[in-house]
């Protein structure tokens, strides 16, 4: 057993301690953006606006792959790592077993209804006239590998509940560089188009995802897989959803604020589905890297919190709000001063480039703000307060985000419609910061 990973969960400074287990999960998350800025950006140099459009239409099926996966990696993790901070290793390996063959079969009832419904999900997306075609034919194909995504996340979750972010990193680098060389191969050389993407997204997660089963039966890990354990046990299902389901209603509320958004765009035109897709892609890059620092602030919060180390506990929690807010400005100013050459990389279309720079230029605003409220969000999780995790999940994109868009783009039409991500950022960050600190006044 690697003591060493515990010790830096237990013992090493805490900004040390952070940015150790945080670089390699950014690196992680920084990876799954290249998976679909990639895609974007091989998409976008076959000139088609109508390609580029479906792209970011069928994107919210993709958030639900990785939602779902969200539901058993989170919960799973949240539970394994007060587990090791208690040393119940028996139950940890219960706890590993018992969540692969979940994902086994939520994954297969996901791609059923998935292939018996595409036709129906994509018009609910919003796609309509020859957007539709490009469109059902991206996402049908994801759903027949949804294994493979929601495989492939759910195991790397596991591994950085014990700290363990290099493999995590390992095995998702080895699926992105084969996504790099297979999208040009399949989208110009084989004339796939868009479908290309689909079939090259798919083989890389397939291939992380058999890396990470190869490491799990290894003896590199304490999460083992044990077939004497390939039983659902209600007392870790209630562990895993209890966390699990709030954690992921955030991400499957943001798929469906992006179809909410979609369909609002399409009344200002395909150029300005395009250009958004764009843009909103480019802004994962600061989300994506809040995603990993705060989930690489997971363990370290949740093996203290298991352990009775309420004051590494909150030193954690502050360091980590310092850290992603200040990253945010730093990307906000960037990426503004930038923002047509950023939009210009991924489509040669002057007008989409206009359009998709201005949205940008709102959306950057957000930037500075949901780096805290995810550290608020995974502290919730990490300590197993399901309430307050649900409450922090839903209120972004559900409770506030959906509101206000509808409402502002009635009210004032475009600028409504951009400005209402930033808005609801702003409001999220200062709930999440007041509900956090009320919780953690009683853990004294």
């Amino acid at each position: 057993m690697n003591e060493s990973r515990f010790e830096l969960l237990e013992k090493e400074d805490i900004s040390k301690a952070l940015l150790k287990l945080s670089i390699p999960m950014v690196m992680g998350m920084m990876i799954q953006v290249f998976y679909n800025l990639v895609d974007t950006y091989f998409i976008g140099k076959l000139g088609d606006a109508n390609q580029l459009a479906a792209a970011n239409i069928a994107f919210p099926v993709f958030v639900l792959l990785m939602a779902i996966a969200n539901i058993i990696g989170t919960g799973a993790a949240s539970y394994i790592s007060r587990c090791l901070g208690k040393k119940q290793y028996d139950e940890v390996s219960k706890t590993t077993s018992v969540s692969f063959l979940l994902l086994i079969v939520i994954s297969l009832i996901v791609t059923i209804l998935g292939i018996l419904l595409c036709s129906n999900i994509t018009k609910a997306l919003g796609a309509t006239g020859e957007v539709y075609d490009y469109t059902y034919s991206y996402i049908n194909i994801m759903f027949i590998g949804a294994i493979t995504v929601i495989g492939s996340f759910t195991l790397g979750q596991l591994l950085r509940a014990e700290g363990n972010m290099k493999s995590f990193v390992r095995g998702m680098v080895i699926g992105t560089v084969l996504n790099i060389v297979l999208d040009p191969v399949f989208i110009f050389g084989f004339k796939m188009g868009i479908k290309g993407a689909a079939f090259a997204t798919i083989i890389g997660y397939l291939v992380s995802l058999i890396y990470y089963i190869k490491f799990f039966l290894s003896s590199e890990t304490i999460l083992k897989l044990d077939k004497n354990y390939f039983k659902f046990d209600k007392d870790i299902l209630s562990e895993i959803f209890k966390i699990g389901i709030p954690s992921s209603l955030n991400q499957m509320l943001m798929g469906f604020a992006n179809v909410v958004s979609n369909n609002i765009a399409v009344n200002y035109g395909t150029l300005t589905v395009a250009g958004m897709g764009v843009a909103m892609k480019v802004m994962m890059i600061g989300t994506f890297i809040f995603i990993g620092f705060s989930s690489g602030s997971q363990p370290l919060i949740g093996y203290n919190y298991g352990a009775g180390n309420i004051n590494r506990v909150k030193e954690a929690i502050k360091k980590g709000i310092s850290i992603t807010m200040s990253i945010g400005i730093v990307l906000s100013v960037v990426f503004y001063l930038f923002s047509e050459n950023i939009i210009g990389t991924f489509i040669d279309d002057t007008d989409v480039i206009k359009q998709g720079s201005i949205i940008l230029k709102a959306l950057l605003i957000s930037l500075p703000f949901i780096g805290p409220q995810m550290i608020g969000t995974v502290t919730a999780q990490s300590l197993g307060k399901a309430l307050l995790s649900t409450i922090l999940s839903v209120s972004r994109q559900g409770i506030l985000y959906i509101p206000l868009i509808l409402i502002l783009n009635n009210l004032f039409g475009f600028d409504g419609f951009i400005y209402a991500q930033p808005i609801t950022d702003i409001i999220m960050m200062m709930l999440s910061l007041f509900l956090i600190t009320n919780m953690l006044k009683k853990e004294q």
